[in-house]
């Protein structure tokens, strides 16, 4: 017995030595309710994954081909996007860690799954760990899903975590199409944030993690008690599957004890025509032991300062912090840094998590009217903002309005060689946007656009001179830049333009001030030009698009939209 133990621990040894996990197989079909063929396939198939379920999982993907499925009409467009992606044209149709399964029958039929194969791929070792945890809300209206997935050897490639809510089993008592299926296992309910799925970093060294948490308000489930969580981590490049896990019961710890991580930042605005800055902080616990105190340094330009945080994060716990006003030497070209140091009073064990960089340029100067036009949502009484001067003088404002999808148009009158900053606040927290509608709003003055947008959470502020010769000068040409549409989805156009020729590049941020897409330099010509953004690998959110050429820039907000 003691040799036998002896062989485990050193068999054991050797997997984490090697940097190898257990890899957990994943099965994604391609099914529908009224196709003959998937009804003659599925069952022997559903019986070969329920008999490897230490080994293996599925994701069943309901089309709306040959025949209507209820399923598929519960959410076509995701199905339709992994449709897209695997370019598949008939069901059923599988793919075993993003590989058609071949065999005797065509490729990509479910009936050529062996247990052979199975075994075959389970025995190859997986580059990530990978854990799921899940949670309904207190009303049952809600499932909140975190997943955390750690390198265990050095690699690199186009990485995408998804995350897929299931139902386990859907019975009919009559079948809902034309085949005579009742029965149906792991139906994709929802996926998170979207199809597209969370981009993650392309180079993992081991020891790297991520940790992503999201949530979905419950549409169209059968039965609360069948739902479970599917996650996998796919590598664009090849598809191929680099990991999958199933929901545990089991409590995901942190990787490190003592590790925070800077979240995001707020209370800023894209342009600064103020030396003053007062950010605030989201920070989270990532590590297993509970967070009681950490120092945050912080400045804009190199002009550092620190504040320290106490308090007591368990596990992924976050804590908002204000952080105080620091003072800096504006410049056309500004970087705000921000990172944090020795939690719990010892040295942070995951640093690359520690850090975020917002950089701006100082803000425009504009002429002595700004203009804002408020398209309203369908809660327009939500909607309200204000414009400021140093002092905190309001010189104008507006809202809240009355009526919904109606475009409103004020004028405020500026005195010379002053900052202004504009505010819009939303009282329902998501801009005029998204559940209520599309509004938008913008800020002009003359033809010049300083600020505009449309989902933007509570509220959103941007800074501007007015006109005169006070303050850092802009460039006398005329740089000019919008994004359309916006919202985008797929793909999204930067219009641009220019009186002079300049070499013009484009750099999209998250909020974290990751770059997430970036063209190349290339010059152009005096004229209006466009850059084709393409968004479709991007997830739903606010990114911010900053084009330089020469020495301007202009920022601007995109909001991604699937």
């Amino acid at each position: 017995m003691k040799n036998a133990l002896l062989t485990i621990l050193f068999a054991l040894f050797v997997v984490f030595a090697s940097g190898q996990s257990q890899r957990f197989v994943l099965f994604e079909e391609f099914t529908n309710a009224c196709c003959g063929p998937c009804a003659s396939q599925n069952p022997a198939f559903d019986a070969l994954l329920t008999a490897n379920a230490g080994k293996c999982t599925s994701i069943k993907y309901h089309t709306n081909w040959p025949g209507p499925d209820p399923m598929n009409a519960h959410n076509p467009s995701e199905v339709g996007t992994r449709v897209t992606y695997y370019g598949v044209t008939g069901v059923p149709y599988a793919a075993m860690d993003g590989t058609p399964v071949s065999g005797s029958s065509y490729l990509g039929a479910p009936a050529n799954t062996t247990q052979a194969k199975i075994d075959y791929e389970y025995a190859v070792p997986a580059p990530f760990e990978l854990y799921i945890n899940q949670s309904l809300s207190a009303g049952n209206d809600s499932i909140y899903v975190t997943m955390l997935g750690k390198a265990t050897q050095e690699v690199s490639g186009t990485f995408v975590a998804h995350i897929a809510v299931i139902e386990k089993h859907i019975h009919f008592n009559s079948a809902p199409g034309t085949n005579g299926e009742k029965d149906f296992y792991n139906v994709m309910k929802k996926m998170l944030p979207s199809a597209s799925g969370t981009t993650l970093s392309g180079t993992f060294s081991t020891g790297d993690y991520f940790i992503i948490e999201q949530a979905w308000k419950l549409a169209n489930v059968y039965n609360i008690n069948e739902l479970s969580v599917v996650g996998f981590i796919q590598n664009n490049q090849n598809k191929n599957v680099q990991q999958a896990a199933i929901t545990s019961s089991t409590p995901i710890d942190g990787v490190y004890a003592n590790d925070v991580e800077l979240m995001q930042i707020g209370n800023l605005t894209p342009t600064y025509c103020i030396s003053t800055i007062s950010p605030t902080l989201t920070i989270r616990n990532n590590g297993s032991s509970p967070l009681t105190g950490v120092t945050i340094m912080y400045g804009v330009n190199g002009n550092m300062q620190s504040f320290e945080w106490s308090g007591n994060l368990n596990f992924l716990e976050k804590a908002d912090i204000q952080l105080p006003e620091a003072s800096f030497t504006l410049a056309h070209e500004n970087n705000l840094v921000l990172y944090a140091v020795n939690p719990n009073m010892v040295n942070d064990e995951y640093k690359k998590n520690d850090t975020i960089n917002y950089a701006f340029p100082d803000a425009l100067q504009v002429g002595t009217t700004a203009t804002v036009k408020i398209k309203t949502d369908n809660k327009p009484q939500e909607t309200t903002w204000v414009i400021t001067d140093p002092n905190g003088i309001i010189v104008g404002s507006g809202g809240p309005y009355a009526n919904s999808t109606t475009t409103y148009t004020e004028n405020v009158n500026l005195d010379f060689g002053t900052c202004y900053q504009f505010t819009i606040y939303d009282a329902g927290g998501d801009g005029v946007c998204c559940e209520n509608g599309y509004g938008y709003y913008k800020l002009t003055s003359g033809s010049t656009t300083i600020e505009s947008g449309t989902q933007f959470g509570s509220s959103e502020s941007a800074q501007f001179y007015s006109q005169s010769g006070v303050g850092i000068p802009q460039p006398n040409n005329v740089f000019k830049a919008s994004v359309y549409p916006n919202p985008a989805a797929g793909a999204a156009t930067l219009n641009f333009s220019t009186d002079t020729p300049e070499k013009a590049s484009v750099c999209v941020f998250d909020m974290l001030g990751n770059v997430v897409l970036n063209t190349p330099a290339r010059q152009y010509d005096a004229g209006q030009h466009e850059i084709l953004l393409d968004c479709a690998k991007l997830p739903s959110g606010l990114y911010n698009v900053r084009i330089a050429a020469g020495d301007k820039a202009i920022n601007l907000k995109m909001t991604v939209n699937k």
